[in-house]
């Protein structure tokens, strides 16, 4: 066993190491499958700050007193090209 693997002591999965011991491989394999699907599913729920302001963005509707100030506010570019600054404003 590598020495990775030997630090399944120092999680939580330490109570069962001795269970996976006595287990067949194809019971191990259903293990790992389990443990390899989970890691999948919380990659793909995981999503960065700007992927919800876009998401946000898409769906967001300027009303006519934002409208109006727009050309009363004076902006350097890199304030308009922040995604928070286009979400608050609805640039």
């Amino acid at each position: 066993m590598t020495a990775f693997a030997q630090r399944i002591k120092d999680t939580p999965m330490a109570p069962y190491a001795d269970l996976l011991r006595g287990m067949t491989q194809e019971q191990k394999r259903i293990v790992v499958t389990f443990i390899t699907e989970s890691i999948e599913e919380s990659a793909v729920e995981a999503k960065s700050n700007a992927e919800i302001i876009r998401e946000k963005l898409k769906g967001l509707t300027i009303s006519p007193e934002i409208a109006r100030l727009r050309g009363c506010m004076k902006l350097t570019e890199s304030e308009k090209q922040d995604e928070r600054t286009q979400y608050i404003l609805g640039l």
